[in-house]
């Protein structure tokens, strides 16, 4: 950034139409720090709650997550946790530092980055929301325009980087807290994670460390589902098309490559929600809504073989993090479980 960062920058803009670059001035944006902060905090406390349920559960050997409708306390344990907030909340630290470390991690890579490619955006949203975490995530948002593909390619692919570097660790020292599954002792959870191919490399690496418990069959630690959580966030935002972090390395590598692999992972991405996880339709949704804009940077210079080498790591990346069936709950599982209700006696009554 400039000596002055609240200096106004002259950008080139491309003009895709007319195949020109002509040059507008941007002022910085406000800073809302009371926002960012209020989100933070708002995520911080929620994440809290959610981690210290987890932990209970995990130290009396429970489900981590149950359907039972006495156990709704696993899925909304906000007034759980207030009742005694002293006791309870601070059993979800581990959690909640765990998985806020990832996510800040991956944002303040974006954001690092703008800083350095003179790009205004703003600091982190923090999105704090009663799912399975805690939180739906967070972003950043570009207030300016982006200079070249290589700008573009910077900032895109440093998020994923940055949150797979924190995951990593992370995931080794939550399989190493986390304890075999044993059914005489122990009751499955209702809510089985589907187990990306970085946690086999884990647990052969805590295998190494000392650990005993095998890829299958063991019950994680809250640390170790804040990890399974960080390397589901870097493979959605890695998947290639649209808005997305692999939309834009796309995109940086080869324009013309950007619509057609966007529409090729949509047409991957239907099919595995009929028959894997109903959620990656709606991901499907996004790539088709965002898959026809991108931001416009002039089309040459090209990137250099250092960056061409991390757009294969990243394609690694999204290898390791992605799994098919991330959680339960295909769309024809619903079809058949609302076939079965609709013609089961009760109903018929």
């Amino acid at each position: 950034m400039p000596d002055n960062p609240s200096a106004p920058l002259e950008y080139p803009i491309f003009d895709p139409e007319r195949h020109e670059v002509r040059v507008v001035v941007i002022q910085p944006p406000k800073r809302r720090y009371w926002l960012h902060a209020l989100l933070f905090l708002a995520t911080v406390f929620t994440t809290l709650c959610i981690g210290a349920r987890l932990q209970y559960n995990f130290n009396r050997n429970l489900p981590a997550f149950s359907a039972e409708a006495s156990r709704w306390l696993d899925y909304w344990p906000w007034s759980w946790a207030i009742r005694d907030w002293f006791q309870l909340l601070r059993l979800g630290w581990p959690f909640s530092a765990s998985l806020l470390g990832i996510l800040t991690a991956h944002e303040f890579g974006h954001y690092v980055m703008c800083v350095r490619r003179r790009v205004f955006a703003t600091l982190p949203f923090f999105i704090p929301a009663p799912t399975l975490i805690g939180t739906l995530g967070a972003f950043i948002r570009l207030k300016s325009p982006i200079r070249s593909r290589s700008d573009l390619f910077d900032i895109g692919v440093a998020g994923p980087i940055a949150g797979f570097i924190v995951a990593v660790p992370v995931l080794l020292v939550g399989l190493l807290c986390s304890k075999p599954f044993i059914p005489t002792t122990m009751q499955q959870s209702d809510v089985v994670l589907g187990l990306p191919l970085i946690f086999s490399i884990g647990h052969w690496m805590s295998g190494l460390m000392g650990s005993h418990s095998g890829v299958q069959g063991v019950y994680l630690h809250p640390v170790a589902f804040a990890a399974w959580f960080g390397m589901f966030a870097t493979a959605l935002n890695l998947l290639p098309g649209g808005q997305l972090d692999g939309g834009h390395i796309i995109f940086a590598v080869n324009p013309r490559w950007h619509r057609p692999i966007s529409l090729l992972t949509i047409l991957i991405l239907v099919p595995l929600s009929l028959w894997c996880w109903a959620g990656w339709l709606l991901w499907a949704v996004v790539l088709r809504v965002t898959g026809g804009r991108h931001p416009d940077v002039p089309l040459t210079p090209g990137l250099d073989k250092k960056r061409l080498a991390l757009a294969v790591f990243a394609l690694l990346m999204l290898v390791l993090t992605v799994t098919p069936r991330p959680l339960p709950g295909s769309l024809m599982e619903w079809m058949q479980e609302w076939r079965e209700q609709r013609h089961s006696p009760s109903q018929q009554r």
